[in-house]
């Protein structure tokens, strides 16, 4: 559909927001912000195993030894069979192993493989953040960073 069509099947006294122009959605301003940032992250890991979704989930094991992926899929807005696809991946790579923990839970953890490469994930996904801080200036940034930690936080205590 043309701008003038989506215009003309609008209400009269509203235009029909555009993905992609000034009256976008807060949802695709949201996603279209996301792609570029994540686009960035795709390609300072452009030689490792590893895509930024694959990454976090590294990240957050690094950080959460023991973690399962009923906790994670918690923290992220990620289903757990989405969670489950990344982590399989990872163990066949070497890089995480299952322990049996707490009642009949499956615990993650790192393999020391898997820890450098956390490590290595963090060091480049850190110089993208920089890179867009710069880009952004400090003070939208931070500004930025502000609203949608805060946003993050009601969305999540609402579902």
């Amino acid at each position: 559909m043309s701008h003038e069509k989506a215009r003309s099947a609008a209400p009269s006294d509203e235009i029909l927001p555009l993905p992609g122009s000034g009256n976008a959605m807060l949802s695709d301003l949201l996603w279209e912000v996301s792609g570029y940032v994540e686009l960035r992250g795709e390609i300072a890991l452009g030689d490792l195993p590893i895509t930024t979704a694959s990454s976090g989930v590294l990240m957050t094991m690094y950080g959460n030894p023991g973690i399962t992926v009923t906790e994670m899929a918690r923290l992220k807005p990620r289903s757990q069979q989405a969670i489950s696809q990344i982590v399989a991946r990872l163990e066949k790579l070497g890089m995480l192993e299952r322990r049996v923990g707490r009642g009949r839970s499956v615990e993650l953890h790192l393999t020391d493989q898997g820890s450098l490469l956390a490590e290595q994930a963090f060091d480049r996904e850190n110089a993208v953040d920089r890179e867009v801080r710069e880009l952004l200036g400090t003070d939208n940034y931070e500004k930025l960073r502000r609203l949608l930690v805060s946003s993050r936080d009601k969305l999540r205590d609402t579902q």
